[in-house]
């Protein structure tokens, strides 16, 4: 240790007895310090999603104790929770309270206006479901025990009313004790509720305290039941896992574990229809029918019966279970019932018709996905229904933290970048590789621009944020499992806008598998772009106008001829693939060219700004291409030329200086290989206008493992010697620029003059993750501005080393503020302003500075100290829309209405305290009183379903206005008064307000481009 010590002592001597320019000159240990600047992507793995209609905010919660909580563009809030509690349930209540359940059954109560956890609930039993309504304070609470408890949110308490488990104590007194199975409000009353344990299906009423009707599914021996059904000799009582209101309320659903899928009348409580996903009348005896419980078929786990604008059409989305047979892929299956028929002319036989022959059906496999555990439609029209009035987008929640994004009805995929905020886009899908690169300032900005930056979400308010002065910006590219590369602008905390570039490569390819992105390589000063999957293929962009925009297959023939072209029928490397650009993307990252090498996978790749593209193979194989043909310059294993024994190129650095003693520079390609040696090759100018690969000298410069990164500066100057087009230009003067190259490697760093000699060597105590050059202006006593360089190494311990060269003298050690992950550390890079992207997990990357501005004289005000301002997500003039009503059938049958304030009478009491917090009097003024704040004209085609909120008589019953008797003459002609009263739930759907509606205009205009 110590003999390396002063080794490194006597080189650092001779460098300065030589007198070589410091070019670090001025920096001192005073201009750095961490700040963490912003994060992207999440922490953990998403376990719970949920949706805010009226204050448009999305939530997730992680399973690192954490609930994000998004709005438009990049608005985010993070609450992080003590003890890192897993999240089960989560639900917004009046848009300004966050419920989180978690797995100790915990209540936790967030407020979405302060931003502060408000109060911890403990429940004395575990909490099976929970049942919340948008409008309501109150939160029901189904329980292991079979009981359902009632707390009132807003006054952080819990009613009186406590309700029993029907199913031991009424119907099957017998049977073991069932946990509450399903809890769902009637969408047009708040004064029933369905409950379902086991084997029993309930409708409660809070106004008569009791039970008003009963559902019990049984089959009979030899009925089929479902696609699970067993033992069908015997009578069978499936259990339970899930029960449903049809948004008009006259009929229920209950989901059954044998796959049955049973509707039921609510007012007679009499079975309409019993069917499985495919079969029908499966509660019918069949003596014929032999036992299938050895046919593997998938378990539904989750129904949503969706309505569109028009809430009387309606469609089943049903979620079935992944299976270890890779014949059956996990599928989500849509059941299209289309309009429903008028209850009061409809008989019990054509009810059953209509549910056992919908409209249509689709199965949208998930083959190729992690399985599936949760869904979440996203409503457009209203938030009431169960958060399912007219959804065009479904976010599927995948086992392995995934999410995945389905157009409802037509049951594409899109993981489109710009929908959701970025953070979102490391889990849609999985991140594989990230990169970040310095660009030119202007040229960032008018590439941006034109990037696409439409939102499904629209809430929240950005907070204003101090923007660093830099004359670069810094470019965040990642690579992910479904064949997209995206480029983002890495300021995360200082430009709000959530614009991006996607590149997708499944069509360049034309191939449906082994699509996930490898490697990235980006020229920012020529907008090039170089990616590689995963088997090996590289496909070059360019940032251009797409000459095949608007442009439609010219012929069947032609599409079909292309739709079968397949890159293994190419006999050359080089395929053109300019035609396969989208063209639905007027300028943007269009390809060129594939490298269809078929050498295996990809080792490194590097797209240099002067129209060179190197390509190493883990085979060793080293591939020059000059984009400008294009055409291969250079094809060749460097396992030959090595003088080490390497095996493949791990990088590769393009540089303009002078080698050895020409007198003059050359454009020099430096690879770095697995074994630490360094291989340099000169690029010369050919006949016929090409350019040749010279190779020149390969030396071991590291000790041990694969060089990781390699950088140039000039001498003199201690600028960049990275190649450009303008270095390139001046080669034809002769010039000759004396440089430096530093070579990092697994735990050293070397310092070399190309063909000279090796200067200078700094050991390094634990691994090296990533390495830089940084150009930092400084201000000198003078007051005049200046660049410094200095290199930046970040150690897979934390530790973060600034050094100075050309003598790679320590100037300050700092510590990463961010914890790292050995696993995903290699992922991080050093920029040109100091600024250091680090990806932290598979999920999760942050941008810190090491640059103090204060210090350095640049930026006065800048505070390093200083904490990132936050997001604004409760906007209180946003009101929630009027909840639907009962239709005029059970109106004039006598069901009594319950209002809200009548609802916190019956669960809260007469002495119901006032609120403790202050969420409370704000989002009292954000209810909607009447449906008539905003009422709307109803589109063409709904006056047959169409229903007028009824006129309640002013006399009242015990404080709740009940309805003692309808007339006998009103009751013999409901079918007049149902076909001519307006419907109520479809006039408050059109009632939303103009920005929703272009919330969804927007998502119809980004399916277009799906």
């Amino acid at each position: 240790m110590f003999k390396k010590s002063r080794h490194l002592k006597n080189v650092s001597n001779a460098i300065k007895s030589a007198r070589v320019h410091d070019v670090s000159n001025g920096i001192n240990s005073k201009f750095f310090d961490t700040k963490k600047i912003c994060t992207y992507g999440i922490n953990g793995r998403i376990t719970v999603t949920t949706f805010d209609y009226t204050e448009s905010l999305l939530a997730v919660a992680t399973t690192a104790g954490e609930i994000h909580v998004y709005g438009q563009k990049q608005i985010e809030v993070v609450f992080t929770l003590k003890n890192r509690p897993q999240i089960k349930h989560m639900r917004f209540i009046k848009g300004i309270y966050l419920i989180a359940v978690d797995e100790k059954s915990n209540i936790i109560v967030l407020s979405v206006h302060s931003k502060q956890i408000l109060t911890t609930v403990f429940c004395p039993n575990s909490i099976t479901c929970i049942e919340t309504d948008p409008s309501l304070d109150w939160m029901l609470i189904g329980l292991e025990s079979g009981s359902i408890l009632i707390y009132d949110v807003d006054r952080n308490q819990m009613s009186k009313l406590k309700i029993e488990n029907f199913q031991k104590s009424v119907f099957l007194p017998k049977e073991r004790l069932s946990p509450v199975i399903s809890i769902q409000w009637n969408p047009r009353d708040i004064g029933t509720i369905l409950i379902s344990y086991e084997h029993i299906t309930v409708i409660y009423s809070f106004i008569d305290y009791k039970v008003k009707q009963h559902f019990f599914y049984q089959l009979e021996p030899y009925a089929p039941g479902g696609d699970l059904s067993t033992n069908i000799e015997k009578k069978r009582t499936p259990k339970v896992i899930q029960s449903l209101y049809h948004p008009n309320s006259l009929h229920i659903l209950t989901v059954h574990e044998d796959n049955s899928l049973v509707f039921w009348d609510v007012n007679s409580g009499k079975l309409i229809q019993a069917r499985s996903i495919f079969e029908t009348h499966v509660n019918f005896p069949n003596p014929a029918l032999k036992d299938c419980s050895f046919t593997e078929t998938p378990a539904i786990f989750k129904v949503s019966w969706l309505c569109q604008r028009n809430p009387e059409y309606t469609s089943l989305l049903i979620a079935t279970k992944a299976t270890e047979n890779p014949c059956l892929p996990q599928e989500i299956t849509m059941i299209d019932l289309g309009g429903t028929p008028m209850y009061s002319v409809t008989s019990f036989d054509a009810m059953s018709k209509y549910y056992a022959k919908p409209v249509q059906q689709k199965l949208f496999s998930l083959i190729g996905k992690a399985p599936l555990i949760n869904f979440l439609p996203l409503p457009k029209a209203s938030p009431y229904f169960g958060g399912c009035h007219d959804t065009n987008l479904i976010l599927l929640l995948l086992e392995d933290g995934e999410l995945e994004t389905l157009i409802y009805p037509a049951g594409s995929f899109s993981s489109k970048a710009s929908i959701f905020p970025r953070s979102l886009a490391w889990v849609r899908p999985t991140v594989t590789t990230c990169i970040a690169q310095s660009v030119q300032k202007n040229l960032w900005l008018g590439m941006m621009t034109i990037a696409q930056s439409e939102s499904f979400l629209k809430g929240g308010i950005p907070a204003t944020r101090n923007i660093r002065r830099h004359e670069t910006r810094s470019a965040l590219l990642t690579g992910h499992s479904n064949d997209s590369v995206r480029i983002w602008d890495a300021s995360h905390s200082e430009v709000t806008d959530n614009a991006v570039f996607e590149v997708n490569t499944a069509n360049v390819l034309n191939r449906a598998t082994n699509l996930a992105i490898k490697n990235i390589s980006f020229a920012s000063e020529t907008l090039e772009l170089a990616v590689s999957s995963e088997v090996g293929d590289v496909i070059l962009f360019k940032f251009e106008t797409n000459k095949f925009y608007g442009q439609l297959p010219k012929s069947d023939a032609l599409q079909l001829k292309f739709s079968r072209f397949s890159l293994d029928d190419s006999k050359t490397i080089l395929v053109d693939v300019s035609d396969r650009g989208p063209t639905n993307v007027k300028q943007g990252f269009i390809p060129s060219t594939v490298i269809h090498a078929k050498k295996g996978a990809v080792s490194a790749i590097m797209n240099s700004n002067i129209g060179f593209v190197a390509v190493g193979f883990i085979e060793g194989t080293l591939i020059i291409l000059d984009r400008r043909g294009p055409a291969i310059i250079f094809n060749e294993n460097i396992r030959v030329i090595s003088k080490a024994g390497s095996s493949y190129v791990s990088t590769v650095h393009f540089c303009v200086m002078e080698y050895g003693d020409d007198g003059f520079s050359s454009i020099l390609m430096l690879c770095g290989t697995d074994i630490g040696e360094l291989m340099t090759f000169k690029i010369l100018p050919a006949t016929n206008g090409r350019f040749e690969v010279k190779f020149t000298d390969a030396t071991k410069t590291n000790n041990q493992g694969k060089i990781l990164g390699i950088n140039s500066f000039a001498k003199d100057t201690g600028y960049s010697c990275s190649a450009t087009i303008s270095k390139m230009q001046g080669l034809s003067k002769g010039i000759a620029i004396p440089g430096f190259v530093t070579i990092s490697g697994a735990n050293d760093i070397r310092l070399v003059s190309p063909g000279k000699s090796k200067d200078t060597h700094a050991l390094f105590k634990y691994p090296i993750a990533t390495s830089g050059l940084s150009f930092i202006p400084i201000i000198d006593g003078k007051g005049e501005r200046k660049l410094s360089t200095i290199m930046i190494v970040l150690l897979i311990n934390g530790d973060i080393k600034v050094l100075t060269v050309p003598e790679l003298k320590e100037v300050k050690n700092l510590r990463c503020p961010v914890p790292l992950s050995a696993q995903y550390v290699e992922n991080s890079s050093i920029l040109e302003n100091g600024d250091i992207v680090i990806r932290t997990g598979k999920f999760q990357a942050s941008l810190i500075s090491v640059l103090n501005e204060s210090a350095t004289g640049t930026n006065h005000t800048a505070d390093i100290s200083q904490h990132t301002p936050i997001d604004t997500l409760y906007n209180p003039d946003l009101k929630i829309g009027y909840r639907p009503q009962v239709n005029s059938l059970q109106w004039a049958r006598g069901t009594i209405y319950c209002t809200p304030y009548q609802l916190d009478e019956l669960l809260g009491g007469i002495e119901r305290p006032e609120s403790k917090y202050e969420e409370s009097a704000i989002a009292r003024g954000c209810i909607s009183s009447s449906s008539s704040n905003a009422a709307r004209k109803l589109p063409p085609g709904t006056e047959d379903h169409r229903y007028a909120r009824p006129v309640r008589s002013s006399g009242r019953s015990n404080g709740y206005g009940v309805l003692k008797s309808v007339s006998r003459a009103i009751e013999t002609r409901l079918d007049t008064v149902e076909t001519t009263i307006n419907d109520y739930a479809t006039t408050m759907g059109q009632t939303m307000n103009d920005a929703m509606e272009e919330t969804g205009r927007d998502m119809m205009k980004s399916a277009v481009g799906f």
